[in-house]
């Protein structure tokens, strides 16, 4: 839309719309984020608390899990997982495989997300 123009009445509602949705959604992911954060500063306290660790055992195994995807740029991308039954591709969503109805049980609680 261009710089100045007006919408006839009733025709920017939809910008308004698809602009709440988008803050909605903003605001959630932010709520979750705080959220996490929280849990993870949690733990981290009761490990260093309960098993002496220090920041710097934090920082090395961060370092260590952010290799596993095989490149250190602060994410972790795990690759596709495979079915065990007839070895296809797996969609995250379902418990079962698409192609071959075998239940993949994740390896980890991370998988789940």
């Amino acid at each position: 839309m261009p710089i100045g123009f007006i919408p006839p009445s009733g025709q920017n509602t939809n910008i308004k719309t698809e602009t709440g949705a988008s803050r909605s959604e903003l605001d959630n992911l932010q709520d979750r984020f705080e959220k996490l954060k929280l849990v993870t500063m949690a733990m981290w306290t009761y490990l260093k608390e309960q098993r002496g660790l220090t920041e710097e055992n934090l920082v090395q195994r961060v370092k260590e899990i952010d290799m596993l995807d095989g490149s250190a740029d602060g994410k972790l991308k795990l690759g596709v997982k495979k079915c065990a039954k007839c070895n296809r591709s797996l969609n995250p969503k379902f418990e079962k495989c698409q192609y071959c109805g075998e239940v993949n049980t994740p390896g980890s609680i991370f998988e789940t997300f």
